[in-house]
């Protein structure tokens, strides 16, 4: 049962590798803010408009926030692509059955 550990744990590290690499960039606005995520949704930069620093406070973080859910689906879609090209397994329906 636990013969191949290794090789599966070998394949897991891989992956993970693999998700580190990928990278989504996201822009909302008019090049208000952007964002750049990898496949491990760990937020890589943000670049924010110096215009937007002197405007409203709540528009800059509606457009902060958009810009980081929209980064995120992103980054999704992105490792959901890799993961079936690497498995041939698409978890799309799967990842769908936990959303709210």
């Amino acid at each position: 049962m636990f013969g191949n550990l290794g090789g599966m744990m070998s394949q897991v590290q891989n992956m993970q590798e693999t998700l580190k690499e990928i990278q989504v960039e996201v822009t909302v606005g008019e090049g208000d803010i952007t964002v750049l995520m990898n496949g491990t949704q760990s937020l890589m930069a943000v670049q924010i408009a110096p215009r937007l620093m002197q405007g409203d406070v709540a528009q800059l973080e509606d457009k902060a926030a958009e810009a980081l859910n929209l980064a995120q689906q992103e980054s999704r879609k992105k490792v959901q692509e890799q993961v079936a090209k690497m498995t041939g397994i698409n978890v799309s329906n799967f990842m769908n059955m936990f959303k709210g």
